[in-house]
């Protein structure tokens, strides 16, 4: 499997689970357990806003991100991911 491959986006307007398109990076952090099959703590999303149709915002990625195929590549610590993001409706309390 070729990891230099560049995948491109041309849509003009993104929106719902598309939006994970513009996600550049996923941090880790502060863990808050771990054990065998998995951990627990901050995630923080680093998310593209400057595109060629001007800035955009949308980092509400509310939901579940599946791994449905991981790939080794020949770059040491690459990994090419296939993923599925299942975006949850996000709930809205208004104090009244």
């Amino acid at each position: 499997m070729d990891c230099a491959l560049k995948m491109k986006n041309n849509k003009k307007y993104l929106k719902d689970e598309d939006i994970i398109l513009n996600l550049d990076e996923i941090t880790v952090n502060s863990l808050d357990s771990f054990y065998s099959s998995g951990c627990s703590g901050r995630v923080s999303f680093e998310i593209n806003c400057q595109t060629e149709h001007g800035y955009c915002e949308d980092p509400h990625f509310l939901g579940k991100i599946k791994i449905l195929e991981a790939n080794k590549c020949d770059e040491k610590g690459v990994y090419l991911l296939k993923v599925k993001f299942d975006k949850e409706e996000e709930e809205y309390f208004v104090e009244g």
